[in-house]
C-alpha cells in the first residue's frame, strides 16, 4: 500500500521536475527576447509592430471579403447580380423558370448569378414591330454568344467579384487601422496595456468575444446559406460546358426540347471556326513565304493553288507554289473585289519590297465585326500571324451597344495579344458603354484629336449617327460632314504648327461619308472607313493640300454578328515606315465555306492622269 502511493508521488515530483526543466530555458529565452527587443530602436519597433498587425489583418479582410463580395454583370441580355457564396456551387438563378448549378471548381467558394430585366433600348412611344423585331433578334445574339462563349461572361463576372472582394477588403482593413490609431491614442500610446488589462477583466473579456462572435457570423452566415438543388444531369448537354449542370425547373424542360439544336449549332460554329483558323494560318505561311509578293487562299487545311492561278492570272500562283519564282511585274491597283476572292491583277514586288526594308509598324484593321466573337478571335490570330504591333478597330463592334454587350470588347480584348497598341473608332452602332469600356481596358478611343498609338499618329471621332434598335439618329449638332471639316481643320492646324512631322498619319473614322471636306481640306495623307458593309478596297484622290488615300472596307451586311459569316469577310494589315508613312497593304478574306485568302502585300494606288482635284469617293449615308 505505501509502494501504491509512493508511486504517483514519484510521477508528479518526476512531471513538476520536467515542466521546471522546459520553463527555466523558456524564461531564459524569453528574457534573452526581451532585452534583444528593447535593445532595438523605437522605429525599429514600431515597423515590427506595424507588419504584423498587417501580416495578421490583411488575410483576415481579404477572406471575409471574397465571401461577401457582391457585383453587377451582365449575362446575355440580361442584367444580372453577382454573389459570392460558400456552398462549393455556381448557381444560376433563372427566377421562375428554374436554376442551373455546378460544382464550383474554386473549393468551398461558390457563386450565385441571379438573372435580372434585360434594358429596352427605346422609349414607349417610339416602339414599333419593327423596333421590337431587332431588340428580340439582338437578345437572341446575345444568348447564342453566352452559349457558345461563356468563359467571357463568367470572366467578367467573376473580375467584378474580385474588383468588389478587394474594395470591401480594403475598406474593412481601414476600419481595422483607424481602430488601432484611435486605441493608441486613447490609451496615450500604451495600447498593448490598456488591452491587457481589459482582457483580464471578466466582463469585458466575455463581451468582446461575443461581439466578434455575432459580427462573424452576421457577415458568413448569408455566404453559408444554400438552397437546395433538384433537378440532374441531362444527357443532351453531354460534351458542353455545361455536361455536369444540374438543372432543374421549366428550364430543364426548354434544354431537353431543343438542346439538340444548340449543341449541333455549337458543333457546327466550332468546326466552321477551327477550319477558318487553320485555313488562314497555312493562306498566311504560303504568302509568306514569297515574303508576301503573291496571295494565297487554303481551304480544307490546304492552299488551292489551281483556284489561285484562276484569280491571279498565274503570277501569284506561281510564286506561291515556287519561292524562288520570278515575282509578277509592277501594278497598281484600285481596289479590291467585293465578291470574293484575291485582289487581281497581281501586285507590285516593290511593295513587298518596302515592307521588308522598311516596315517598321504593322497594324491589323478591323471593322464592323457586330459582336461576332468567333470573328472577333480570328482577327486575334491574323494579329499574332502578322506580328501586329497596332491593332485599329474602325467602329461598330457591338450590334446595340447596350450595357450587356460590353462582353464584345472584352472579347476583342482578349483576341488581341498582349503588347500590342489599340486604338478604336465608335461607329453608330456603338455607344458611351461601349467607349467607357474601350478606355477601362487600355484602349486608345479616337475623340476629335490626334493621339499617338504605337508609333502612329491617329486622328478621328465619334460616329455622328447613333443606331440603337429604336432606329437612326443623329446624337449631337454634327452630320458627317461637319465631322470631317472639323477634322480636316485639327490635321491641317497639328501638320502646320509641327512643320509638317505632327499631323496625322491615318484618321480613323466609322463613315466614309466624312471624306469629302478631309480630301479637299485636310492635311492627312490616309483615311480609313467601314460601315457601308462593303469592301472597297484604296483608292487614291488629290486633294488641295496633298494625295489621299482612302480605304472602304468590311463585311457584307448580314455576313458577321452570329454564328459562320454569310457574306465575305474582310480584314487588312497595313505596315508603316518608321515616320508614319504607308508602305503597303494587304487584305484577309474569310469566305462563307471557311476559306481563307491572304493577299499580296499591294501598294498605295497611284494617281490616275485624268485625276480631278477634290474629287473623292461617297459614302452610304443609311445606317449599316
Amino acid at each position: 500500500m505505501p509502494g501504491d502511493q509512493a508511486r504517483p508521488m514519484t510521477a508528479a515530483r518526476a512531471w513538476r521536475s520536467t515542466v521546471d526543466a522546459v520553463r527555466a530555458p523558456a524564461a531564459r529565452a524569453r528574457a534573452a527576447c526581451s532585452r534583444w527587443w528593447t535593445g532595438r530602436t523605437v522605429r525599429f519597433r514600431k515597423v515590427v509592430r506595424a507588419s504584423v498587425l498587417l501580416a495578421v489583418t490583411c488575410p483576415a479582410c481579404l477572406c471575409v471579403g471574397a465571401a461577401t463580395a457582391t457585383a453587377s454583370s451582365p449575362v446575355g441580355p440580361h442584367e444580372a447580380q453577382w454573389s459570392t457564396t460558400l456552398d462549393s456551387t455556381v448557381t444560376l438563378d433563372l427566377g421562375p423558370l428554374g436554376q442551373v448549378a455546378l460544382d464550383s471548381p474554386a473549393g468551398i467558394l461558390g457563386v450565385k448569378v441571379v438573372l435580372g430585366r434585360i434594358p429596352g433600348g427605346a422609349e414607349p412611344d417610339a416602339a414599333r414591330q419593327s423596333t421590337l423585331g431587332q431588340a428580340l433578334s439582338s437578345d437572341g445574339a446575345a444568348y447564342i454568344a453566352l452559349v457558345t462563349h461563356p468563359d467571357l461572361t463568367i470572366e467578367r463576372g467573376v473580375r467584378a467579384l474580385v474588383d468588389d472582394a478587394f474594395r470591401r477588403a480594403g475598406l474593412m482593413e481601414s476600419v481595422v487601422l483607424c481602430l488601432v490609431a484611435a486605441g493608441r491614442l486613447a490609451a496615450g500610446g500604451r495600447l498593448r496595456d490598456a488591452v491587457r488589462v481589459t482582457l483580464a477583466h471578466k466582463t469585458s473579456s466575455a463581451l468582446l468575444t461575443v461581439t466578434g462572435v455575432v459580427t462573424v457570423v452576421a457577415l458568413l452566415v448569408p455566404a453559408l446559406r444554400s438552397e437546395p438543388v433538384t433537378g440532374g444531369r441531362l444527357e443532351v448537354l453531354a460534351g458542353t460546358p455545361l455536361e455536369r449542370a444540374r438543372v432543374s425547373g421549366r428550364i430543364a424542360d426548354v434544354v431537353q426540347a431543343y438542346g439538340g439544336r444548340v449543341t449541333a449549332f455549337l458543333e457546327d460554329n466550332t468546326a466552321f471556326y477551327d477550319a477558318a483558323g487553320t485555313n488562314l494560318r497555312n493562306a498566311w505561311d504560303a504568302s509568306q513565304a514569297t515574303e508576301g509578293r503573291a496571295g494565297a487562299t487554303a481551304a480544307n487545311g490546304a492552299v488551292e493553288t489551281e483556284q489561285l492561278h484562276q484569280r491571279t492570272g498565274g503570277a501569284s500562283a506561281a510564286a506561291t507554289a515556287s519561292p524562288d519564282a520570278s515575282p509578277p511585274t509592277d501594278s497598281a491597283s484600285s481596289g479590291g473585289d467585293p465578291s470574293g476572292g484575291p485582289i487581281s491583277p497581281p501586285p507590285s514586288t516593290t511593295a513587298a519590297d518596302a515592307v521588308r526594308d522598311r516596315g517598321a509598324i504593322t497594324a491589323a484593321l478591323t471593322t464592323d465585326l457586330h459582336c461576332n466573337l468567333d470573328v472577333i478571335a480570328f482577327a486575334g490570330l491574323l494579329d499574332a500571324l502578322a506580328g501586329a504591333t497596332v491593332h485599329m478597330d474602325d467602329g461598330d463592334l457591338t450590334m446595340t451597344g447596350s450595357e450587356p454587350e460590353q462582353v464584345c470588347v472584352d472579347a476583342l480584348q482578349d483576341a488581341v495579344p498582349d503588347g500590342i497598341a489599340r486604338v478604336a473608332t465608335i461607329g453608330n452602332h456603338d455607344s458611351t458603354f461601349t467607349a467607357e469600356r474601350l478606355r477601362a481596358l487600355g484602349w486608345t478611343v479616337t475623340d476629335g484629336d490626334i493621339e499617338q498609338v504605337g508609333g502612329l499618329r491617329v486622328l478621328g471621332d465619334v460616329d455622328p449617327d447613333r443606331s440603337p434598335p429604336g432606329g437612326t439618329f443623329q446624337r449631337g449638332e454634327e452630320d458627317a460632314t461637319d465631322v470631317g471639316a472639323r477634322l480636316a481643320t485639327v490635321s491641317c492646324r497639328r501638320a502646320r504648327r509641327g512643320g509638317g512631322n505632327d499631323g496625322a498619319d491615318i484618321v480613323l473614322i466609322h463613315q466614309p461619308a466624312t471624306f469629302g471636306p478631309l480630301v479637299e481640306d485636310g492635311c492627312a495623307p490616309l483615311l480609313v472607313a467601314g460601315h457601308v458593309h462593303q469592301e472597297q478596297g484604296m483608292s487614291v484622290t488629290r486633294g488641295t493640300n496633298l494625295d489621299v488615300a482612302h480605304l472602304v472596307s468590311g463585311a457584307g451586311k448580314g455576313g458577321t454578328s452570329l454564328g459562320r459569316v454569310t457574306q465575305d469577310a474582310y480584314l487588312h494589315v497595313l505596315s508603316f515606315d518608321a515616320d508614319g508613312s504607308l508602305l503597303a497593304w494587304r487584305a484577309v478574306v474569310l469566305h462563307p465555306d471557311a476559306s481563307v485568302t491572304v493577299g499580296a502585300w499591294r501598294p498605295v494606288p497611284a494617281l490616275g492622269p485624268d485625276a480631278v482635284e477634290g474629287t473623292t469617293i461617297g459614302g452610304d449615308d443609311e445606317a449599316q
